[in-house]
């Protein structure tokens, strides 16, 4: 919060300054007015500011557990992959060591 205007302070110097007091007077009470309602808006925007962090933070904390669920089902998909490929290669090497015995005891008798 910026410090408040001291409109007396400010009449006086435009008075120093050349201005009449009457005009003096309304330049300060116009701009104690302006600073008083930048004050108030810039209020306003921090309270807005807070809420949308808040919003935000929220949000990625819910993205962040979605993503994270998502991995974990890819893991054990990735998972149940690879044993499927392991039993196929497996399967696959135990099926030609047979055929290659097959073949040699053919070849024996």
């Amino acid at each position: 919060m910026s410090t408040p205007l001291d409109s007396h302070k400010y009449a006086k110097r435009l008075m120093e300054a050349g201005m009449s007091p009457a005009l003096a007077d309304i330049q300060a009470e116009t701009t104690g007015e302006l600073m008083n309602e930048l004050n108030r808006i810039s209020s306003k925007l921090e309270e807005v500011d807070a809420k949308n962090n808040a919003k935000i933070d929220l949000v990625e904390s819910k993205l962040n557990t979605k993503i994270e669920q998502a991995e974990l089902r890819l893991e054990a998909k990735i998972a149940e992959c690879r044993a499927g490929v392991v039993r196929w290669v497996v399967g696959i090497a135990i099926l030609q060591s047979s055929l290659l015995t097959g073949f040699m005891l053919k070849l024996l008798h």
